[in-house]
């Protein structure tokens, strides 16, 4: 229903007018649009009219990664800020807190901190690694994680449908959408192969060694700012031609034998983009992990892995093999890089994936079968 429909009297009619106005004007004074939020006109004149209060009134608490609005000042940021606020007291909720990450708390420590001070719903805005943080702190209590992206890979909101260039829409679920219940991997990492205490990580999407950890790696943070995703590219291309790694692969504690291999990746959900699928068959809400097993041999070996995973093709068996199970081991001959959610975390001689069904609570569309 437009906004005529809903105000039929002349002077609320002049009252949006002015509200508009308003919102036009904040919105000519600023340089650039954001990542963060569109502008303001559009997210004043997309929240919906005031609803009667409702007592107590549901809060948020939004976890936010200052470093991925760099490019506002501070008074820029202080609109920002009002105007989700206006958005979240339309609907009938307070006023949501705002936690922001530090170089020493990713976000797991807010998330905490949310939970226990009452928080409805908590909010991860930024990318990967705040989102990958914000769900460490939520796995297990009951208390469902929203999701702003603002980074560049945005992998968990692609494979859940949360718009990622879209973030009022984004921010509109939060109060539209159901609670999904998904799954988490747990990330196990043996630096020497003989660690008596694993580091270990929680991750939503994917986690292995090899080609796309050291692709991973390789990304310049300035390069990714002035091109985004088209910086893993640039990296993708120096690391194509590494040599290809020794390793033993465990599927639910039935090793195979050694294979040489350019990377092994583990997926809690299988989507890289849009159109590019790496793992077709993975589900975020199955209690499995699926995984594939790179093994090029040169250039023309790279065109068979690139056909393979852009057409689905299972056929090319000898070049990508599709693995399933609850529980992976990676064990290396020689030292591998490791990356989670596409993040480096630097080398490893053996890594341990497993999966911990159902423990996470998402604000997002319904969940849908893969490849639909």
């Amino acid at each position: 229903m437009g906004a005529q429909d809903l105000f039929s009297t002349g002077a609320l009619a002049v009252l949006l007018a002015v509200l508009l106005v308003v919102a036009s004007t904040l919105l000519a004074r600023e340089r650039r649009e954001v990542r963060s939020l569109r502008s303001e006109q559009v997210l004043a004149a997309s929240a919906p009219p005031p609803q009667e209060v409702r007592t107590p009134q549901p809060r948020a608490a939004i976890v936010v990664n200052p470093t991925k609005f760099d490019d506002l000042d501070e008074q820029a940021v202080r609109r920002r800020q009002a105007y989700v606020a206006a958005v979240f007291r339309s609907h009938g909720w307070a006023d949501p807190r705002w936690l922001l990450t530090t170089p020493d708390s990713h976000g797991d420590d807010q998330a905490r901190q949310a939970v226990a001070d009452g928080a409805d719903v908590v909010v991860a805005a930024g990318g990967d690694g705040t989102v990958r943080a914000v769900a460490a702190g939520l796995t297990g209590t009951g208390v469902p994680m929203a999701v702003l992206p603002a980074g560049t890979g945005n992998l968990l909101a692609r494979n859940l449908d949360i718009p990622h260039t879209d973030l009022a829409a984004a921010l509109d679920l939060v109060f539209s959408a159901g609670d999904q219940r998904v799954d988490v991997g747990r990330l196990e990492v043996d630096r020497t192969g003989s660690d008596a205490a694993p580091e270990s990580y929680l991750f939503l999407v994917m986690a292995g060694l090899g080609f796309d950890a050291a692709m991973m790696a390789g990304v310049e943070d300035r390069l990714k700012r002035r091109i985004g995703y088209g910086a893993y590219v640039v990296s993708g291309a120096r690391a194509l031609w590494g040599p290809q790694a020794k390793v033993r692969v465990s599927v639910d504690d039935e090793e195979e034998a050694p294979v040489r291999t350019r990377a092994v990746i583990v997926g809690n959900c299988g989507k890289l983009t849009k159109q590019l699928v790496l793992m077709p068959d993975a589900r975020i809400d199955d209690g499995f992990l699926d995984a594939v097993v790179l093994s090029p041999r040169g250039g023309i070996g790279w065109g068979e892995v690139a056909w393979a995973i852009a057409t689905r093709d299972r056929r090319a068996q000898r070049r990508v093999r599709h693995l399933r199970g609850r529980t992976f081991e990676v064990t290396c001959a020689e030292p591998q890089q490791v990356e989670l959610d596409g993040d480096p975390i630097g080398a490893a001689r053996r890594i341990r994936l497993t999966v911990e069904p159902g423990v996470l609570l998402v604000r997002c569309p319904p969940l849908r079968p893969p490849g639909t």
